[in-house]
């Protein structure tokens, strides 16, 4: 009673594995950019919007 079936994750870009892997690589991404652990959990909760801005903006999407 009460439980909660579907996918697990924040909700971003679907949860599931391809929400987090995209929250971890976000995070990543912003820590080597900015060295600030706010930023990176803003850009993890964004997760592949910010892979995405990153990609366009510095040129590459991978660490």
């Amino acid at each position: 009673m009460g439980e909660r079936r579907g996918k697990a994750g924040c909700g971003c870009c679907g949860g599931g594995i391809f929400g987090s892997i995209g929250a971890v690589l976000a995070a990543i991404l912003s820590w080597q950019t900015n060295q600030s652990v706010l930023w990176a959990l803003v850009h993890a909760f964004f997760s592949w919007f910010y892979v995405l801005y990153h990609w366009l903006t510095y040129g590459r999407w991978l660490p």
